[in-house]
C-alpha cells in the first residue's frame, strides 16, 4: 500500500508542503514555527534532497496513484572529520492519517541500515521531551537516551525539554 523512497529535488514541492504540515500540526515538536518556515525560501535540510548521497538523504513514503507524499524522515551527517561517524536522525513526521500503521518505523529503520551500510557508527537525535509516542518508537529501535537539555525551545513563557538520545549501528 506505502512506497518508500529516498527522496530527490522533483520532490522538493512535496517535502515542503509536508514539513509546513507537521509544524503546523506538531509544532511543539519542531525547532521552526510554521510562520518561519514559511517565510525561509529553502531549508538548510532541503540540501539532502539535491543529489545522491549514502550519508545525507531524506526518504518518504508515499500513497495512492498519483503518489502522495505521507512521511518523512531524513538522515543528516557533518563532513567534519571529528564528528562524521555519527548521523544525526533529523524531521520525522508521519500525516496523522496514516499514523499507526509503522510508517514512521519504516522509515527510521531505512535511515539505521543506510547509515550502517555508510559505515557511521551511531546515529543520533533530539525529541522533545512530552513526545511520548516517539521516543517509544526511538527506544523500541535501540536508542538510549544520554540527556537532555532543559528549556532548549522556548516561547515566551513556555518551554519544551529535550532528551538527546543516540544509537550505534555497529551490532
Amino acid at each position: 500500500m506505502y512506497s518508500v523512497r529516498q527522496l530527490a529535488v522533483v520532490d522538493r514541492p512535496a517535502f515542503r508542503e509536508l514539513r509546513q504540515i507537521a509544524v503546523t500540526l506538531n509544532p511543539d515538536d519542531f525547532v521552526v514555527t510554521a510562520a518561519e518556515q514559511r517565510a525561509i525560501p529553502r531549508l538548510s535540510i532541503e540540501d539532502a534532497l539535491e543529489g545522491v548521497d549514502d550519508r545525507n538523504l531524506f526518504v518518504g513514503a508515499f500513497v495512492g496513484e498519483p503518489a502522495t507524499l505521507v512521511a518523512i524522515a531524513g538522515l543528516i551527517t557533518s563532513g567534519l572529520s571529528k564528528i562524521r561517524h555519527a548521523g544525526h536522525l533529523t524531521s520525522v513526521f508521519v500525516h496523522p492519517a496514516h499514523r499507526r500503521r509503522g510508517i514512521g518505523r519504516m522509515l527510521v529503520e531505512r535511515l539505521l541500515a543506510q547509515a550502517a551500510n555508510a559505515g557511521m557508527e551511531s546515529v543520533r537525535l533530539e525529541v522533545v521531551a512530552d513526545n511520548l509516542h516517539a521516543i517509544s518508537l526511538y527506544e523500541s529501535l535501540g536508542f538510549v537516551r544520554y540527556g537532555c537539555e532543559p528549556a532548549a525551545y522556548r516561547v515566551d513563557e513556555r518551554a519544551w525539554d529535550l532528551l538527546l538520545m543516540t544509537r550505534d549501528c555497529r551490532k
